[in-house]
């Protein structure tokens, strides 16, 4: 292998190495954003769940007299 191959293969090496840390990164924050957004998402049913619970005022739906 001459050497300008295997100094290409190295920088090219480099580049994907660089690339893969980058991805990474935003994988880490992603899933740390998924994190956040599903504690958050459990806070909301939990909320809607009590006020179901507690007797929210339901709107009831009659017939007109008419019918």
């Amino acid at each position: 292998m001459s050497e300008e191959r295997i100094e290409k293969l190295e920088i090219d090496l480099a580049h994907a190495n660089h690339t893969i840390d980058e991805l990474n990164a935003v994988v880490i924050e992603q899933g740390k954003q998924i994190d956040r957004l599903t504690r958050k998402l459990m806070e909301m049913t939990d909320q809607i769940d009590e006020l179901i619970e507690t007797g929210l005022p339901t709107h009831r739906i009659d017939k007109p007299p008419h019918y």
